[in-house]
Parts: C-alpha cells; structure tokens; sequence
C-alpha cells in the first residue's frame, strides 16, 4: 500500500516553498492527497456542471418551443454541451481506471 499523505503537512510544505499564492492545481492535490484523485475531483465535477447545462437547455428549448420563440442557435448549445459532458466523462471513466489499477498493484505488492 502507499504511504498514506498528511492533507495538512502536505499544504503547510507548499506554504512554505510558495512565497504567495499556492497553485491550484498543487493546492487541490495537497488537500486530497493525490494528484490523480484531484483530476477525478474535477472531472466530476465539470461533467456534473454539464449534466445540468443539458438538462435545463433541453427545459429551455421546450418551453421555446411551445412558445415560438425557438431559435437554432440553442440546438447549436445544447451539442456543445453534450459533447463536452461526454469529454468529462470520459476523463472521469480513464482516471477512476488508473486508480483502481494503482491500488490494485499497491495491494498486490503489499502481498
């Protein structure tokens, strides 16, 4: 198994290194332990962001819709927002993957 990080020893090494504001990305990954556990974190939460985005634009083209106020445009919005909601999901599948694979070889090097 991997040594596990301290969130809060790992934050307070990057305080001291950085002479002003941490990065994010090295802020979230102190917080969480795990960089690939970040990159999850976010992905997750982007294609939840989306999954939202595509249901209220699909609400919103209805209600055009009956209204006859619809415009293509909004079709034109709602690909956008599928096919990035699929690119998040896809990262989200890819690092789940890795991190399974790598607590699975930690498990059997711990055998």
């Amino acid at each position: 198994m991997p040594p596990s990080v301290d969130p809060l020893a790992a934050l307070g090494e990057l305080e001291r290194r950085y002479n002003g504001p941490v990065p994010e990305p090295l802020r979230q990954a102190a917080q969480l332990g795990s960089a690939e556990l970040s990159r999850l974190r976010h992905a997750e939460a982007e294609a939840t962001f989306l999954k939202t985005l595509l249901r209220d634009q699909i609400r919103l083209i209805r209600r055009r819709r009956i209204a006859g106020s619809f415009h293509p445009s909004l079709l034109a919005d709602l690909r956008l927002y599928r096919r990035r909601w699929r690119h998040w999901r896809l990262r989200v599948m890819a690092t789940q993957a890795a991190l399974s694979a790598e607590n699975g070889s930690a498990s059997i090097a711990a055998e």
